[in-house]
């Protein structure tokens, strides 16, 4: 077998292993077969050019096409678009981002990511084998597939298991085997003696497999070691919600993310139950998202508070309707955010909890704080926000402690947001009556409920469910109602919780389908009100201080959603209660990244392994350079053989052999008596001819000097170890051999320095 054809099979084996460690990524398994053909097809190209003697260049080319062609017939096969192949394809890789960025690892089926992940593999299929074959630095073939194992090591919130990494350090080992086989290939053939016979192709593989597990086996060992011993960093990163606690910075994660998924299970199943004092069912808040841009309803950087007392309900001033205890029983459902009544007052739970004494959140703080809830009793004491219908007609829109956040408008809102919002409240005089015209809006037949629509609030999402589309579910639904609200001065945020779920004889069972996201909108005295813009199909009937001619309090007919009972304000009023947009300040608010996967992070840790990886290419580069001037065919005889004998010099220098001193001739026969035959000889003629060119007074030779210098390189560098390749080409001694490495007098005061009893 030739070395070439023995590097493509290498390079295709380490590939399609390290195509499996993107398996934490994806519920998708139909990409693996792709990736393999892929791999297959780009590293077959490879070893059939070289036995053709193509050209490096050329084969490259060619696997370059090969790849190409691959992935346009996988997005041709895949479909999705109706503006031509071109926009199909880019169809589909933004796709993949979307749903990369809106979908929890591990994602479900979509063809976008199926041809992302294929792109990807194949891609590092062409530059493993550039690297193995094209350029002959095997050693650095740990690098592409290193790519792929960082995407899911970096990008998800939970640590990788150990087969990926044992995946991607077998592959490593299959190309230092070929490596090794190829290197024990060129010993000569010659060598042996009756004590020491000649080795053999079993011997070579018995070598071989030894210098491979030498290097493989004791960074397996070393990094299962480090892993166990040492701390891992937090996990807190670009893009990331940070909650501060008392053991520092905790990322949160994104709860909307679990939205869809949930609302989309195949089938229904409980996830907690409940028992309560109070005459119905209660929602049961988790988290809540109080910042809006253009990347839609986001969490915000929170000081977490130890402790299970939270403080009261902010901005409410009058008595509460009533309160009530909670005994809630969660089972197989994970998160760091404890489902509670609001407004909780106090909660007894095991393990380690805080709160945000702004929105109320109560979030885990342990080690496995990501599954703090699973299996979880606790009980909990609340107070029910429910306003009296008369008094909140007449409330204004209060300040909250962070109106910085929740009631601030981008600049760039989309006008059509702006004027559906002002349109729908034209006709409602109080504030809480234009909040009742939204709700009305929304719950109306104008709108369809469903869960086909992509996840997501953003302005083109938004826009396009209120003025085009007008499908959605709960996320939309609410996060459309709260960003209206802003529009008319009120603030808003958007919680994510459960419905009350389905009584039972024992009391209340939510299941997963009726995880929720709803608007809390907020009055002067009354606080954060719930409202449910979610069609009444879903969630059954809004809440009661909403309605017309419902009263929660009891004390008047008027309810707060009867915006047709009251005359049109004039333009004057309807211009003065609409807020002037003021850019959202969430400079200190953190989007959340936990179930989202972060791209931004890993991008930012590949290009800092690139700049690393291209910072150190530089002085191999540059030798290569050198090399290359020096052996230009170009110039007088005398100025090439001086260069050809400079050339030598150094790359003895570099690869750590001797060049002793003395006359071309003495050097010439020394170096040569290490070498192998035809070397030698090149190497005494060429110090023939340095000793014509440096005292003779003319030189007139038809001797090949560049040939001579690159039969001498050849076989002063044919024995040596992949290790002594790898540094002689990252860190070329000769490079620097002209660089004085000493201090300047002036900083050398330890010379000037008298010891007590030392001086005379």
């Amino acid at each position: 077998m030739r070395a070439s054809d023995r590097s493509a099979i290498a390079v295709m084996i380490a590939v399609a292993l390290s195509s499996l460690t993107l398996l934490p990524l994806t519920q998708d398994l139909s990409y693996v077969p792709l990736a393999l053909v892929v791999t297959v097809a780009v590293t077959l190209v490879g070893g059939v050019g070289r036995r053709l003697a193509l050209g490096n260049g050329a084969v490259l080319g060619v696997q370059t096409l090969v790849l190409v062609a691959f992935v346009l017939g996988i997005a041709l096969a895949l479909g999705g678009a109706e503006d031509g192949f071109l926009s199909q394809v880019a169809g589909l890789y933004t796709s993949a981002a979307e749903h990369m960025r809106t979908q929890a690892a591990p994602m479900p089926p979509h063809p976008g990511v199926k041809l992302l992940l294929v792109t990807a593999v194949g891609v590092v299929a062409v530059l493993t084998d550039v690297l193995v074959e094209g350029i002959e630095r095997p050693a650095w073939a740990i690098a592409p597939p290193l790519t792929l194992y960082l995407v899911p090591a970096l990008g998800l919130a939970e640590d990788l298991s150990w087969w990926p990494f044992v995946l991607l350090a077998v592959g490593y080992a299959v190309v230092l085997l070929s490596e090794g086989l190829t290197a024990a290939d060129r010993w000569p053939r010659s060598v042996g003696s009756a004590d020491h016979p000649q080795s053999d192709q079993g011997t070579h593989l018995g070598y071989a497999v030894r210098a491979a597990a030498m290097v493989v086996v004791p960074v397996i060992a070393a990094t299962v070691l480090v892993g166990t011993v040492l701390p891992l960093p937090g996990q807190l990163g670009w893009g990331s919600a940070a909650g501060r606690g008392a053991d520092g910075p905790l990322q949160m994660t994104d709860p909307t993310l679990d939205l869809k998924r949930n609302l989309t299970q195949p089938e229904d199943y409980t996830v907690l139950s409940y028992q309560t004092d109070g005459p119905s069912g209660s929602y049961l808040r988790m988290a809540s998202l109080p910042v809006f841009n253009d990347s839609g309803w986001q969490s915000a950087a929170i000081a977490l508070q130890p402790g299970s007392d939270l403080p009261p309900p902010p901005g409410l001033t009058s008595e509460p309707a009533r309160t009530r205890t909670t005994e809630i029983q969660i089972g197989d459902f994970r998160s760091e955010y404890l489902p509670l009544p609001y407004a909780t007052r106090s909660f007894q739970a095991e393990g380690e909890w805080a709160f945000d004494d702004v929105s109320l959140m109560v979030l885990g703080t342990g080690q496995e704080r990501n599954e703090a809830t699973r299996n979880l009793s606790y009980q909990v004491e609340s107070v029910d926000i429910e306003p009296e219908g008369s008094r909140l007609t007449e409330a204004e829109p209060g300040t909250p402690e962070d109106a910085n956040l929740t009631a601030a408008l981008p600049p760039d809102l989309p006008a059509e947001i702006i004027d559906t919002a002002l349109e729908v409240t034209q006709d409602a005089e109080s504030p809480a009556l234009k909040a009742a015209a939204l709700q009305a809006f929304l719950r109306s037949s104008e709108f369809t409920y469903s869960t086909e629509p992509n996840q997501g609030t953003t302005y083109e999402q938004l826009a396009d469910f209120l003025v085009r589309d007008r499908r959605g579910y709960c996320e939309q639904f609410a996060g459309s109602m709260a960003v209206m609200a802003r529009v008319v001065g009120i603030p808003s945020r958007v919680a994510v919780g459960f419905l009350p779920g389905s009584r039972t004889a024992s009391g209340w069972e939510v299941s997963v389908r009726d995880m929720h996201a709803w608007p809390e909108l907020y009055f002067e005295g009354e606080g954060w009100v719930r409202f449910e813009p979610t069609p009444a199909l879903v969630t059954g009937n809004a809440p009661p201080w909403t309605i017309e001619g419902t009263n929660a309090g009891g004390d008047s007919t008027d309810g707060a959603a009867d915006p047709s009972a009251s005359s049109a304000p004039s333009a004057s009023e309807s211009s003065a209660s609409t807020p002037t947009p003021t850019p959202s300040d969430s400079s200190d608010a953190l989007a959340p990244t936990d179930g989202a996967f972060p791209w931004g992070r890993v991008a930012a840790a590949v290009g800092v392994l690139l700049g690393v990886g291209a910072l150190l290419a530089v002085p191999g580069l540059l030798r290569l350079r050198r090399r290359r001037l020096r052996l230009d065919h170009g110039g007088e005889v005398r100025d090439r053989v001086e260069r050809a004998w400079a050339e030598l010099r150094d790359t003895a220098l570099d690869t750590g052999q001797t060049w002793p001193g003395g006359s071309p001739r003495s050097v010439g026969t020394t170096v040569a008596a290490d070498l192998e035959a035809g070397p030698a000889r090149a190497l005494t003629a060429l110090s023939q001819l340095v000793e014509r060119a440096r005292y003779a007074r003319s030189l007139e030779t038809h001797a090949n000097v560049t040939g001579l210098t690159q039969e001498v390189l050849e076989g002063m560098t044919r024995h040596l170890t992949w290790d002594s390749r790898l540094l002689a080409a990252v860190w070329p001694k000769s490079l620097f051999a002209g660089v004085e490495w000493r201090v300047p007098d002036r900083f050398r005061f330890w010379e000037h320095i008298r010891l007590p009893g030392r001086h005379r």
